[in-house]
């Protein structure tokens, strides 16, 4: 699962050059970029945004702050939202603090630098989809019989079949849910390390023990353990299924 990455800078060959050696590591996924304070602000309250990059020269001080209260802000409204903050000059130990950055670094860029900020930003924001995970294990669903509390951990995967959405349990039991596209459930379930695979399934990756792969005839399938049966990955989303697994789940068969 990739952050939601917004960044905030008014130099266009900076935030060029930010873009391309961010892309490199496969990990963020750019929403929006701004060059005002107040717009980014604006945004990242009323969005779901993971991370954001700030140059602390952004914005005015005395219209809309800079960067740096951006930062401030972002840690008192959204404590959530990852913040990385940059500048030209060195800045003390303690401003750095004040600011409640998660991570701080000067210009030029350099990559070693930007290495250690991105596994940083990367480690916390996994400790924060451990917490939510944690926290919350349930989801009251709408099925054709009414609403149902659901504990998200026994779900194996959902399949669209005949005009119909069936969630398969852990334990065989199946349920026909209404009132939901794929597209929307999708969304519901992202944040529970859920991935659609194919058109018609979304899989629980926790849950999946194995992965079968005919790499002549192109076919490739999750299996879970104590189920029979199998779901189909599409040959365009097989490598990054593959490598989400690889990087969640250690016990896994490859």
């Amino acid at each position: 699962m990739k952050m939601k990455l917004v960044l905030v800078e008014k130099d266009e060959t900076l935030r060029t050059q930010l873009e391309e050696l961010l892309a490199f590591y496969n990990l963020f996924d750019i929403v929006k970029t701004f060059d005002g304070i107040n717009e980014a602000n604006k945004y990242i309250c009323l969005n779901e945004v993971d991370a954001v990059f700030i140059n602390i020269r952004t914005g005015n001080p005395r219209y809309s702050g800079d960067g740096s209260f951006l930062a401030y802000n972002l840690s008192q409204i959204k404590p959530d939202v990852l913040v990385a903050l940059y500048s030209e000059e060195k800045l003390e130990a303690g401003m750095v603090f004040e600011c409640c950055c998660d991570e701080y670094f000067r210009l030029p860029f350099d990559n070693r630098v930007l290495q250690r900020v991105v596994k940083r930003l990367q480690y916390l924001f996994e400790l924060l989809q451990y917490k939510r995970l944690s926290v919350n294990r349930s989801m009251m669903i709408k099925t054709r019989n009414g609403y149902q509390l659901v504990d998200i951990d026994k779900v194996l995967f959902i399949e669209r079949m005949d005009r119909k959405n069936k969630m398969v349990m852990v334990d065989g039991k199946e349920m026909i849910l209404s009132g939901y596209s794929m597209n929307e459930l999708e969304q519901i379930l992202e944040g529970y390390n859920f991935y659609r695979c194919y058109q018609s399934f979304i899989v629980n990756l926790s849950r999946v023990s194995y992965v079968r792969a005919d790499n002549e005839a192109k076919n490739f399938a999750l299996i879970f353990e104590g189920y029979a049966g199998e779901v189909m990955v599409s040959r365009d989303k097989y490598t990054e299924v593959l490598q989400l697994l690889k990087n969640k789940y250690a016990k896994l068969t490859l």
